[in-house]
């Protein structure tokens, strides 16, 4: 009897290893959504990896998933590591990427598994798109007997998180809120200001403002100028290879004044993006990139001076966290 089991577990073996070297190690799903927001704002949500942490699967199901993106997050080549206790380490790459029709994903961990996600986007109407998703992985010898099994896991795990990608993209073309920042479209009156212009390093800005517009407020004391509002800082220009940028420390006032000593900047009225940030000024980068993408979305063109406008003053309210910016970008449409 012992004879006989021993044959029959031994070609039950030899089945299931001919089949596993037979069968393809090579497995692939298929499954799509519909989102209501325009095929636009979804590539663009796709195209940026830097957004994985909000909408990937891995990074909803395990809160210990980081991503690092050095560089540029946008487009052909573009590139992310993630660290996750629960998925392994690995790189995110954007394979191949065309404007607002197609964009192939891989996600590589460090043991070499990975998996290759296409998207490809039809516009339903001009509010509205399909994302079809198509998504492969490899198993291994023996292992891809179960490939059903691990097909089954993939397309829910995909389906996760077009759901996740769905609720992202709702929240920036709905409710117009960007890395956690409400955009608002405003109408800016026109505005005029009385300041300090210069060229100086990402390091020395916030010092470069502190001086100026003390010296400043000095000017319009002795000048009689009553403030307008409060003190911003305009930025012109910022070069990320120097290290620098253009900006000038300025007060509002009520018209133009010609004071000796300081630049006149006359702000046109005019269509502008804002946003309220909370927090130390030397960490506001995240909302101006809020802005960004918010542009990119609705085909707007900025026009300098962004406008930094502080509401609140340091010496009166020690905790920075409590520190209150308003943000302006005035901006157009984009032709281009």
């Amino acid at each position: 009897m012992t004879k006989k089991w021993l044959i029959i577990i031994g070609l039950l073996l030899f089945a299931g290893l001919s089949i596993s070297w037979l069968k393809n190690t090579q497995y692939v799903i298929t499954t799509q959504i519909d989102i209501d927001a325009p095929v636009k704002v979804v590539f663009n949500a796709l195209n940026n990896l830097s957004t994985q942490k909000e909408w990937n699967a891995k990074s909803v199901l395990d809160t210990s998933y980081e991503l690092l993106c050095i560089g540029n997050p946008v487009g052909n080549d573009a590139s992310c590591d993630f660290k996750s206790k629960m998925y392994g380490d690995g790189v995110i790459r954007i394979l191949s990427s065309k404007p607002s029709d197609s964009i192939t994903i891989i996600e590589e961990k460090n043991n070499g598994k990975h998996i290759t996600i296409s998207y490809k986007l039809q516009s339903l109407d001009e509010k509205n798109t399909k994302l079809i998703l198509h998504a492969g992985s490899k198993s291994g010898f023996i292992t891809n007997l179960w490939n059903f099994i691990h097909a089954w896991k993939l397309k829910k795990h995909m389906n996760h998180q077009l759901d996740n990608l769905k609720v992202f993209v709702r929240k920036r073309f709905h409710d117009k809120v960007y890395n956690g920042y409400k955009i608002e479209e405003i109408y800016a009156n026109q505005k005029f200001y009385i300041g300090h212009r210069a060229e100086v390093s990402f390091e020395n800005a916030s010092q470069y403002y502190a001086q100026n517009i003390a010296a400043l407020y000095q000017t319009a004391l002795q000048n009689q100028l009553v403030a307008a509002g409060m003190p911003c800082s305009l930025f012109f220009g910022w070069d990320e290879s120097k290290q620098k940028t253009d900006m000038a420390a300025a007060l509002p006032t009520l018209a133009e004044n010609h004071i000796q000593g300081t630049q006149v900047f006359n702000l046109p009225a005019g269509k502008a993006l804002k946003t309220v940030y909370m927090g130390e000024g030397s960490k506001s980068g995240i909302a101006h990139m809020a802005i960004d993408d918010y542009m990119l979305d609705h085909g707007l063109k900025q026009i300098t001076p962004v406008v930094e406008e502080y509401m609140t003053d340091p010496t009166q309210e020690p905790n920075p966290e409590k520190w209150m910016t308003n943000i302006y970008y005035y901006v157009t449409d984009d032709k281009q």
